[in-house]
């Protein structure tokens, strides 16, 4: 470009004249004017017409120049369009193409329908005699092929058939152990996109286009982790802080939507055959992929969690329960987000991690460390859902992170649910209740009242609702070792299970049963007795007291001066803090005077509710 720049301006600089001449005859003449004096001259033309004889014949320093030249501009040329290609795949909001849909539906079907049908057909196979095995032989067999199977399916396809993996992963308390122990390496990774290609998104939406120098000093070619949606790469900003940069994978949001429509089609033809309608399910996620897509959204959804945890129902600071990484500020597109690094050990890879460190989960140290992090995701959920309601809904093992001095930390903060405060109130009694529950009758209406105040409804032939209606509460809310009333079954595949009796569940509570279930989930796999209603009673008395009175009006706790952004190093109880823990305690007895009016109000109206039902059968 230099060349270019003298040659134009008519004025070379001391002993370039040869290099005029030599540049002169590479380009052939024109009637009008020298192809090297007009504005623009097309590459492909100018290397057709070059003479390669007479351009060796004049000498070494013509060939230095021109061909270096011609493939810098060649390879530039290249590089631009490749860059423009892999934006234009990341960016794309074009549906997936029928036949690739058609291709993926096919291959899902094809791998669940026999895992299914297999504990159809092979136990009426052993009753018989055409079966070789029978028993637990056989339930074993068939769990380890479907299992296999069904985790080679989820994991070939992609996309949010591997979100839906994740979650069964979890539910230890549900599926067989070779379902669980198959789909947990979904929690952690998946084939990473090539380097290359997520620097080139980085580099066109973060450094105008041109090189990662520009805001980076180091960049980690190895992927921290691989996802359905995104994949995250360490890196260290020029100002020395290490980061952590999540970048939307190439392709992915037709792949995801394509995914879900088949998953809601699936869900539509086996309804009344699953234990509960998952189309609502299905349709819920697909209203938060929305936020997952965007990371501006997720952004600003990870400061609102980040307040949330550390305040309470009352809108009093507290010490945050764990550590949510933050973004930095202006280092977030829609489809890049640079965020806090966090060192620490995913709890799905927490059993092989304590392996190595020579600590038994199942001992004193193990125990101690699962009642941590129970307490610190209990604490935050809590927190979440009473101060302001708002809601990670996406807490699997692999994103909940055990940091070094036994500190929990938060990540992925894309799918989120907002409950507002008629939704708050209703969670507060339904918690209040279950904590309260002692299988009497009046136990088991006050339940049932809160379920249906949810718009939660139940077929038509359900022989006793009031019993399913408390036996969904215990199974969201209760402990792991209650019993359901009416003789429903809290193993959800059962022909007793009270979801298989739901007409509809609304989608406000899909992702917060889904927290409140797997956080039961995680308790259940580090086997550790919990009790999320205990742990939440106090937090839905404070919520009780801070909505019924009269100057309740306050804002979000995001909104508060005090919701100034925390540290993810975490830090020691300040002097304030225990300040405000110790009037806490002397203010404590007032607050729980008024939520037990409250609840003998509403056990007050529940007994009369029975006492009606009993004369008016």
């Amino acid at each position: 470009m230099a060349f270019v720049a003298v040659e134009r301006s008519g004025t070379l600089p001391r002993h370039t004249g040869y290099l005029e001449s030599s540049a002169r005859d590479l380009v052939p003449s024109s009637p009008s004017s020298p192809s090297w004096e007009r504005p623009s001259v097309p590459f492909a033309a100018l290397a057709r017409d070059l003479d390669w004889q007479r351009v060796s014949q004049r000498g070494t320093l013509a060939r230095h120049v021109a061909i270096p030249f011609i493939t810098f501009i060649c390879v530039a040329t290249w590089r631009r369009t490749r860059r423009r290609r892999v934006c234009a795949r990341a960016t794309s909001d074009e549906a997936l193409p029928l036949p690739a849909r058609l291709s993926r539906s096919l291959r899902f079907y094809s791998a669940v329908i026999p895992v299914l049908a297999q504990y159809i057909v092979r136990p009426w196979l052993a009753d018989i005699g055409l079966e070789a095995r029978s028993g637990e032989d056989l339930q074993a067999e068939m769990d380890e092929w479907g299992a296999q199977r069904l985790a080679d399916a989820l994991l070939g396809l992609g996309g949010f058939y591997v979100k839906t993996g994740q979650v069964l992963s979890t539910r230890v308390d549900l599926f067989p152990k070779p379902y669980t122990d198959r789909l947990r390496v979904m929690q952690d990774s998946l084939p990473p996109v090539p380097s290359d290609q997520i620097e080139e998104i980085v580099v066109q939406e973060l450094c105008g286009g041109s090189d990662l120098s520009e805001i980076f000093l180091e960049w980690d070619p190895v992927p921290l982790g691989t996802a359905s949606i995104a994949q995250v790469h360490r890196a260290v900003l020029n100002d020395g802080r290490e980061v952590a940069v999540k970048v939307l994978r190439p392709g992915g949001e037709a792949l995801l939507r394509g995914d879900l429509t088949n998953l809601k089609l699936f869900a539509t033809l086996l309804r009344g055959r699953l234990p509960v309608d998952y189309y609502p399910v299905f349709c819920e996620l697909e209203r938060a992929l929305e936020g997952e897509l965007n990371f501006l959204a997720e952004a600003q959804s990870a400061h609102k969690v980040a307040a949330s945890i550390r305040h309470d129902p009352l809108g009093r600071e507290l010490e945050a329960p764990l550590v949510v990484p933050l973004p930095i500020p202006g280092l977030v597109t829609q489809r890049v987000l640079v965020l806090d690094y966090i060192k620490g050990t995913p709890l799905s890879q927490l059993a092989a991690r304590a392996k190595e460190l020579g600590i038994e989960l199942d001992g004193p140290m193990g125990k101690a460390l699962g009642r941590n992090i129970l307490e610190a995701l209990t604490s935050a959920y809590g927190n979440m859902i009473f101060s302001s309601g708002f809601v990670h809904g996406d807490p699997h093992p692999g994103n909940i992170f055990v940091l070094e001095g036994g500190r929990i930390a938060l990540i992925d903060c894309g799918q989120v649910a907002q409950l507002y405060s008629d939704q708050r109130i209703l969670v507060a009694q339904a918690i209040l209740a279950a904590a309260a529950y002692d299988g009497s009758p009046d136990a088991i209406v006050a339940l049932a009242d809160v379920v249906r105040g949810f718009g939660v409804t139940f077929h038509d032939d359900t022989d006793d609702e009031d019993a399913a209606a408390a036996s969904v509460a215990l199974y969201l809310f209760g402990e792991q070792d209650a019993v359901f009333p009416g003789g429903y079954s809290k193993e959800e595949f059962s022909e007793r299970s009270p979801l298989r009796r739901l007409a509809s569940f609304p989608s406000e509570l899909v992702l917060l049963g889904r927290a409140s279930v797997l956080v039961k989930g995680v308790a259940a796999r580090l086997n550790v007795p919990w009790s999320v209603a205990n742990k939440w009673k106090p937090l839905a008395e404070d919520c009780l007291v801070g909505l019924c009175r009269k100057d309740s009006r306050q804002l979000p706790s995001w909104a508060l001066a005090t919701a100034q952004e925390a540290s993810t190093e975490g830090g020691r109880l300040t002097f304030g803090d225990a300040t405000r823990r110790m009037a806490e305690l002397a203010r404590r007895w007032g607050r729980e005077k008024v939520a037990s009016m409250v609840a003998s109000r509403q056990k007050a109206g529940s007994e009369a509710n029975f006492k009606a039902r009993e004369v008016n059968p």
